[in-house]
């Protein structure tokens, strides 16, 4: 019986410790967060509505009110968002008010909305420009001979892609009907350079489609020797080119696989592998 009164003795102690040091406050703003502690990084205890009345602290903790809520909770509330009787509202001493107002924004914005995280860091992500060494197969088409003659031609060469790519490559073997034609040797190269668009069209943060066209020219050489005479042919032409391919991203450097075709005087088409930087 005596410890049940001395409970309430002690109950009645504090209630009226309480009433002493605390005011009454009006919210200046909507929707106010209660904290668990006096700092901006405790737990959120309730929320508080813009024109309600409650009990506060008659002294701040920091920047920070003790309040009491109509559940019987006590928290903290940031000095700034209320209004105390006899005292106003308590403008931020040891702070700018901007930062603090900014990092309340900031604490709420990310409690209430889950930021997606990147899909990539930065440095994960396509450059716009690369460049590097690129290997080539030609279907090539020549109208020679008395008539048009068909080989396939390996070419090498440097590539660069971005916004307006360009490559410069070179087959440095002679058709193979030059040989079979005339019954004879032959030396010579062919030369392909082509400046142009290109577009990308990113499927994963590793993967990107991209298409474009370009003006190319050609320049052929070939010597030709037989049992009874020595000729050099040569062949300069220009033209347009459409080009697609695959690049794919491998940390700092990417993996090419094109497809194009050439629209010269005799059209033909070409596969490519580039590894670039």
């Amino acid at each position: 019986m005596k410890m049940t009164w001395l409970l309430t003795l002690t109950l009645i102690s504090i209630s009226f410790s309480w009433a002493e040091a605390a005011r009454k406050a009006k919210i200046v703003s909507p929707e106010v967060e209660i904290y668990s502690g006096p700092n901006f990084d405790s737990d959120v205890v309730g929320v508080v509505q813009e024109g309600q009345t409650y009990l506060v602290s008659d002294q701040v903790s920091g920047a920070f009110y003790k309040i009491k809520l109509k559940s019987g909770k006590v928290g903290y509330v940031p000095d700034y968002e209320v209004d105390v009787e006899g005292k106003g509202r308590i403008e931020p001493k040891d702070f700018d008010e901007n930062m603090i107002l900014d990092e309340a924004k900031e604490k709420k914005l990310k409690r209430k909305v889950k930021l997606k995280p990147k899909p990539e860091d930065e440095e994960d992500a396509f450059d716009k420009e690369y460049h590097g060494i690129t290997v080539q197969l030609i279907n090539y088409h020549e109208d020679t001979l008395g008539g048009v003659q068909v080989d396939d031609l390996v070419a090498v060469g440097y590539k660069n892609v971005s916004d307006l790519s360009w490559e410069v490559i070179g087959a440095f073997k002679t058709p193979k009907y030059y040989t079979s034609k005339i019954k004879g040797s032959a030396k010579g190269f062919n030369l392909w350079g082509d400046f142009g668009i290109s577009n990308r069209m990113e499927v994963t943060t590793r993967t990107t489609i991209r298409y474009g066209g370009a003006f190319f020219a050609h320049y052929g050489q070939t010597r030709v020797e037989t049992a009874t005479r020595a000729y050099d042919l040569q062949d300069l032409t220009a033209g347009l080119l459409l080009e697609g391919g695959f690049l794919f991203k491998v940390s700092h450097s990417a993996l090419d696989l094109s497809i194009k075709y050439f629209f010269d005087r005799n059209s033909y088409g070409g596969f490519g592998v580039s590894v670039l930087f």
